[in-house]
């Protein structure tokens, strides 16, 4: 399948870049590369599309609703957050997307994981592998002339504007963070 035969078949389908990156788990950046050409189609989201154009109208139906139902649950989108350890603090922004979360703070530390949003509790329980670069202190007061990480877990509201956090992270010491609704993220064009 070429990048033509993609937008001719969500043109036919009916469904924007932004809702077909929504019912198979990518990002909406994704479908904008396969359809400009710049990314091969991955075999299984060609193979969705094409069951999708040959199911009758009302399972087609049933599958596009899902696309109502997303996003109500789970509010995606960017996030400030700010720290407090015992040797410092620092704020940066998170994007949270369609089960990742990702972002950087103002020293140049990235965050990378993921997320999975409890429907039952209304929060999302947040995995991140937090890297910084070499000789950047962090606020528990460790600092290494390389490249060095620990991991971070957490439970928030993304429905709330704004609330605490306690981050449990691998180095044993809890750290006090708060969190602030940003933006929702844009949609593909």
């Amino acid at each position: 399948m070429t990048g033509d035969d993609l937008k001719a078949a969500l043109t036919e389908l009916g469904i924007t870049q932004a809702d077909f990156a929504r019912l198979i788990g990518v990002t909406p950046r994704a479908v904008a590369l396969w359809m400009a050409g710049d990314r091969a189609i991955p075999g299984p989201a060609d193979g969705y599309l094409r069951l999708l154009r040959l199911l009758p109208m009302n399972l087609r139906q049933f599958e596009l609703n899902r696309l109502k139902q997303k996003g109500t649950k789970m509010r995606d989108g960017m996030f400030g957050i700010t720290f407090q350890g015992q040797h410092g603090s620092g704020m940066g922004v998170l994007i949270f997307d369609s089960g990742r979360v990702y972002g950087a703070d103002e020293a140049g530390v990235r965050y990378d994981g993921d997320y999975l949003f409890d429907e039952s509790s209304g929060l999302a329980d947040v995995k991140a592998k937090i890297t910084f670069p070499p000789n950047v202190r962090a606020v528990q007061g460790i600092s290494n002339p390389y490249e060095w990480s620990f991991d971070i877990t957490a439970k928030f509201d993304p429905k709330q504007n704004s609330g605490k956090l306690a981050l449990k992270t691998s180095l044993g010491k809890p750290l006090n963070a708060q969190y602030v609704f940003l933006r929702t993220l844009p949609e593909a064009t």
